[in-house]
């Protein structure tokens, strides 16, 4: 199999940016428990792969601030 070295950089780069404003909701919606929500939206089954990598970078970003 062959990658896109673009292509895989695109999608990183994307699902950093939702990851982004993935936290920058939480945050405002849970204030300082956002967190504990992200944590929370992440152990739900019904999500996709990419909803998945998404909530996992947003938990990253939410640790680092």
């Amino acid at each position: 199999m062959i990658l896109n070295p673009v292509r895989v950089y695109r999608r990183w780069r994307r699902a950093q940016q939702e990851a982004l404003d993935e936290a920058q909701m939480l945050r405002r919606r849970h204030g300082a428990t956002a967190l504990d929500a992200a944590r929370a939206k992440l152990a739900r089954e019904d999500l996709s792969s990419w909803g998945r990598r998404v909530l996992q970078e947003t938990v990253k970003v939410l640790e680092k601030a």
